[in-house]
């Protein structure tokens, strides 16, 4: 069987790393490494001991955000298989289990994932439901444009074959997006993906997550899809820069940078036409008593 090294970056402080570590060191098989990195915290990471004889805690002394951190763990490991987990996140106590048994009927994947559900910081499922993929094996083609236009894999449900990663340039990516920047790598090396369609993860919301900055993660996007655009669709490409200049709007308006969020409205509805919401929210941008009751709301209230 081949064995499965697991990358786990954090940036203290990490109120849920004890509950991630857990739902790693109970799966069955166990992992043969777990790599924890600890990336540049004000605070030291600290391990509970009954987690750190069980796994390897590495420090950054300069932060580099998610994939500088799993790069270096990555240093660390010579397993056939890299299974990610952010440190908020949790596994399905059968999850490599049942990604391994997909693995093995699908030698040729680059890569497994499974389906999410999506809690808050309680643990109390949110309700917010992603887009589902079929399970089996998932082709090169099909998948790009899935992928590029709403990334639908949970990053902490994948197992990646070492090779084809190492191969693909490791981590490297924009801070936020680095994950769906990796999948299109891999997918426009013609790799297929592997898909569990269960559960196997909780993925959790919560207001310091990185996530949570809207502005920054459609910054991000926007540049992952500038550099992928040439392996879709144009009339996709065109669609789903709207889309990440509305989300950059979104963003603007949180920060109180009204100017810069209608800007963004007016030329997302260049490449397709607004939404009445969008219209809207334009409208209501240019009246300064009314614009500042907007962003209030939670970025994934459903």
């Amino acid at each position: 069987m081949a064995s499965v090294g697991v990358l786990v970056p954090v940036r203290g402080p990490a109120p849920f790393l004890d509950a991630a570590l857990e739902s790693v060191l109970r799966q069955d098989p166990a992992p043969a490494a777990v790599v924890v990195v600890d990336d540049a915290s004000p605070q030291p990471v600290r391990l509970d001991p009954a987690h750190a004889r069980r796994c390897t805690l590495v420090r950054r002394e300069t932060p580099g955000g998610a994939p500088g951190a799993r790069d270096t763990g990555l240093e660390r490991l010579s397993t056939d298989l890299v299974a990610l987990l952010d440190a908020d996140d949790a596994w399905r106590r059968d999850k490599l289990g049942k990604q391994l048994a997909a693995l093995d009927a699908y030698p040729e994947a680059s890569a497994c994932f499974a389906r999410a559900r999506i809690v808050d910081r309680e643990g109390r499922p949110t309700g917010e439901h992603w887009k589902e993929l079929p399970g089996g094996m998932l082709g090169a083609d099909a998948l790009m444009p899935v992928v590029f236009e709403r990334n639908p894999i949970p990053t902490s449900s994948v197992v990646l074959q070492r090779a084809d990663l190492v191969a693909a340039g490791g981590f490297a990516g924009p801070p936020l997006c680095e994950d769906q920047a990796l999948w299109l790598r891999l997918l426009r090396g013609g790799h297929g993906f592997a898909c569990v369609p269960e559960v196997l993860v909780d993925y959790r919301r919560h207001p310091a997550a990185l996530t949570a900055d809207v502005a920054a993660l459609a910054e991000s996007s926007l540049l992952v899809h500038e550099t992928h655009a040439g392996a879709v669709d144009p009339v996709l490409v065109r669609r789903v820069h709207a889309n990440d200049l509305t989300a950059l709007a979104r963003g603007r308006i949180r920060q109180r940078r009204y100017r810069e969020a209608r800007g963004a409205l007016t030329q997302a509805a260049s490449l397709q036409p607004a939404a009445t919401r969008e219209r809207m929210l334009r409208v209501l941008l240019g009246v300064p008593g009314l614009r500042g009751l907007l962003g209030r709301r939670a970025p994934y209230r459903t």
